[in-house]
């Protein structure tokens, strides 16, 4: 049985290694490795359908397989994607790991286009749940219509996401992540600059279940050289 496993898993990345480019995420996390099977790559860039196996890092075990519509992402003028297995760096590859949900244990985001704001990065949002990696519909929500992935400030465990309108309007959103409740929002602060020479701020915090909304102005200069 192990060895049909085995005969079954090598045909599966035999067929991958021929009919696409073929990487390798070594450094991207402290647990896992993956190998990364893209459709497209032209000089400086690849994208497209691809299909990703992640292995833990210390066994060399294969962990488990995910599939993007887009994967993309960029080449350095060194790597030549036509030669086969290269290795990403760290803040190259696709596949970003992380505490989302502040839980202690390392999730995944993996890029899946440029379906964001202004055609920035979006991401796939997987939660570890029972040692799986599990696609979170509400984070890969926040990922996917903003401006690229969240922030993750791990002191005040939040996510932050960023919305542009234009020259003149700036908001953050920050979430906060509960196990029970999920994902819910907990503060936003919005920079308004579209009337000339003054700034409105306006700032909402959740206090006792309810937000509470502060509206302040500011001249231009002074507000922008704190």
């Amino acid at each position: 049985m192990k060895n049909l496993i085995f005969a079954c898993a090598f045909l599966l990345i035999s067929h991958y290694a021929k009919a696409q480019f073929k990487f390798t995420a070594n450094n991207s996390s402290n647990n896992f490795k993956a190998k990364i099977f893209v459709e497209n790559c032209t000089t400086g860039h690849c994208n497209g359908k691809a299909t990703i196996i992640l292995y833990d890092k210390i066994t060399d075990q294969e962990m488990q397989t995910f599939t993007s519509k887009d994967l993309d992402f960029g080449l350095t003028e060194m790597q030549n994607a036509q030669l086969g297995w290269l290795d990403l760096g760290k803040y190259q590859t696709p596949l970003i790991f992380g505490d989302f949900n502040f839980d202690g244990i390392e999730d995944l985001a993996i890029r899946n286009g440029n379906n964001g704001a202004y055609a920035s990065p979006s991401y796939d949002v997987y939660l570890s749940v029972n040692n799986k990696f599990v696609l979170n519909a509400p984070l890969t929500k926040l990922a996917s219509e903003n401006l690229g992935l969240f922030d993750v400030d791990k002191k005040n465990k939040q996510l932050s996401i960023h919305i542009k309108n234009g020259c003149c309007f700036d908001k953050t959103i920050n979430y906060k992540y509960d196990a029970k409740q999920g994902l819910y929002e907990d503060s936003s602060v919005i920079e308004d600059s579209s009337i000339a020479d003054y700034v409105t701020v306006i700032t909402q915090k959740l206090v006792d279940g309810k937000m509470k909304k502060t509206v302040q102005k500011f001249k231009f200069k002074d507000y922008y050289n704190q």
